[in-house]
């Protein structure tokens, strides 16, 4: 029996951020709520990068001996992951809390405390071949069909979509000898819905403009209607492993 739902993503499925643009909208109406069993566990953060997404879903899927739900929702897809706390002996984040409050026993550190120190990188224009896109993309798919096995292999369900990535705006070449042979296994997942059908292209198709639609165009974040519909269109599909 599923207990738990795991979200990851970025701005797009970040509530927080949402609520800025949108101040009505309430933490029910983010989309994924209609495909979510039991607690929610928001693992979205504006700026998230799908490397990140990754990282933290791998962890959570081997951490819980029971199944959970999870889902993966790929945002701005042409981010690579930073860390930033200290190296070596200079890092502030331990294994165990040395804040814990005497007389309890010091606290383990969990994925959670990781959090703060994840970041994107910002793009250097002297090292821009670590941005290429079939790499990214390579990197991606690598990372969809890693995240299925395990997956697979504990019972955890899994989904795994776009957001705002549209068959126009991929920057990839899926027929590159890097790319092809991942693309075409991770595409042949019943799990994983392709940018042919992210949020971005069925608001387009529906004329559900996102809120800030004048500061980013169809690129924007969508508000109560755009979560609402988009939410609903996924729960129809039920397109779980």
């Amino acid at each position: 029996m599923i207990e738990k739902t795991f979200v990851y993503g970025d701005s797009f499925s970040n509530y927080e951020y949402t609520k800025i643009l949108e101040p009505s909208l309430k933490s029910t109406d983010m989309w994924y709520n209609h495909i979510a069993k039991g607690d929610v566990i928001d693992r979205t953060k504006p700026g998230k990068s799908p490397h990140t997404m990754f990282l933290q879903a791998t962890h959570d899927a081997i951490t819980h001996a029971d199944p959970v739900r999870m889902i993966v929702a790929l945002g701005a897809c042409q981010r690579l992951t930073v860390y930033t706390d200290g190296w070596n002996e200079e890092e502030t984040l331990k294994d165990v809390d040395p804040d814990t409050p005497l007389p309890n026993p010091a606290r383990r550190t969990t994925l959670d405390d990781c959090e703060p120190f994840l970041d994107r990188a910002e793009i250097n224009m002297q090292n821009m071949a670590q941005f290429h896109p079939t790499l990214i993309w390579a990197n991606i798919y690598k990372d969809i069909l890693d995240l299925a096995l395990r997956c697979d292999s504990q019972a955890h369900e899994l989904l795994i979509l776009h957001m705002n990535t549209t068959p126009d705006n991929t920057w990839i070449n899926k027929s590159h000898p890097l790319v092809a042979p991942l693309c075409e296994r991770a595409e042949a997942l019943p799990n994983y819905m392709t940018e042919q059908e992210s949020c971005n292209l069925f608001c387009q198709r529906h004329d559900i403009r996102p809120v800030d639609y004048e500061q980013y165009g169809w690129q924007g974040h969508h508000g109560v209607e755009g979560q609402h519909c988009f939410g609903t269109h996924i729960a129809g599909k039920q397109p779980w492993n």
